[in-house]
């Protein structure tokens, strides 16, 4: 278990920033499934309480997350939706442009699927400002995955897309945007601590962000990857490793004395 004397005493000012899938709730094959835990909304509600700046950052949109979660009810809350690309706070929704190039793909991307696997559990999400390739529900995600992603990334760079993978997933994206995007954003002058929770590879970014501006500043924080330690796509990049979101929320109570 880390020491969390500095992050404590910093908590007043700090940044909390958490991913969502996988580590405030279990992550579920079908995203419409998932739901928090229990505690989740409660531990937010604390760690605001504590004057920290509190800041969920998914892959979701934020019309998804706020649907499933009952986080539009905790005061003070932020919501950075679509890897970065959405922002909301106090009802107030910031949303980029739709690039162009995605409603061509919209069309296009599922007769192209079609013509690379027959695999009939394969399907696209769509979240208005990316698409997801969802293989999880097939036997064997990452042979399916492994043999769309080079034609998937092709057709997303013609479009002047990016490709963004996941567990179990592709995800065509607005290129240049990502959830290191909204650290930056959360990170203010005032900032005396940074803490940051994710299970994936789109977390990373986040990681980074985090890291980088403790050796800048040289002020305290803490990375959390949430996941079997040594296991998965963002083993060995954190500071510390809980095993699921239930581990996760006790050591967020920890960090607040309890």
């Amino acid at each position: 278990m880390p020491d969390l004397t500095s992050l404590r005493a910093a908590l007043p000012s700090a940044l909390v920033a958490l991913d969502f899938d996988g580590s405030l709730c279990p992550l579920e094959p079908h995203p419409d499934d998932a739901r928090p835990l229990p505690d989740a909304v409660g531990l937010l509600r604390e760690l605001r309480a504590t004057g920290a700046t509190v800041a969920v950052v998914t892959g979701r949109n934020v019309a998804s997350l706020l649907r499933l979660s009952g986080f539009a009810d905790i005061p003070g809350l932020i919501v950075y939706g679509t890897h970065g690309a959405e922002r909301w706070e106090a009802g107030e929704l910031r949303v980029p442009e739709v690039p162009p190039g995605l409603d061509g793909l919209r069309q296009d991307l599922p007769a192209l699927l079609a013509g690379l696997t027959q695999e009939p559990d394969l399907w696209i999400e769509d979240k208005e400002l990316s698409l997801v390739v969802h293989a999880r529900l097939t036997p064997d995600p990452d042979a399916v995955l492994g043999k769309l992603a080079a034609p998937v990334r092709e057709a997303a760079a013609a479009a002047g897309l990016g490709v963004r993978p996941g567990k179990e997933v592709l995800e065509v994206c607005i290129p240049g945007i990502d959830k290191g995007t909204a650290i930056r954003e959360l990170l203010v002058p005032r900032t005396s601590a940074a803490l940051y929770a994710g299970d994936d590879l789109g977390d990373l970014p986040a990681f980074a962000e985090v890291n980088a501006w403790a050796q800048r500043t040289g002020r305290p924080s803490l990375t959390i990857g949430v996941g079997p330690s040594g296991e998965g796509p963002i083993a060995g990049t954190t500071d510390v490793t809980v095993p699921d979101p239930q581990h996760l929320i006790v050591l967020l109570r920890q960090l607040m004395g309890h």
